[in-house]
């Protein structure tokens, strides 16, 4: 029994903690900007890092992937990934009252 509840518990606890990519739907924010990625990824990883200081950068195909940790809803997870003139960028952010307005203003600010 004990291993039943276990099991179950990490279940949900995975849960929890899906692969930005596992995000359905379409971009809170979607933009081009001139720069390249790692120009791009450059200016807004400090800036989110101030908000949440755990975000992480990783590289993804063409790119990069900044995943902000949330403890009560979906990470804030912005993809820039290489376009034919510099980047695009798409921010997925949680439910209307969990968006984080800053981190929304540096997507913006660094185009």
């Amino acid at each position: 029994m004990r291993m039943l509840m276990a099991g179950v518990a990490v279940a949900m606890l995975a849960g929890c903690s899906l692969p930005a990519s596992l995000v359905p739907g379409e971009p809170n924010v979607s933009k081009y900007s001139a720069k390249p990625p790692k120009d791009y990824v450059a200016c807004v990883l400090p800036l989110w890092q101030v908000q949440i200081p755990k975000t992480k950068q990783m590289a993804i195909s063409n790119g990069y992937r900044l995943t902000a940790p949330s403890i009560i809803t979906a990470d804030e997870i912005l993809d820039i990934v290489k376009s034919k003139d510099g980047s695009r960028v798409s921010l997925y952010q949680g439910p209307p009252w969990a968006k984080s307005a800053a981190m929304r203003q540096a997507v913006r600010d660094c185009l």
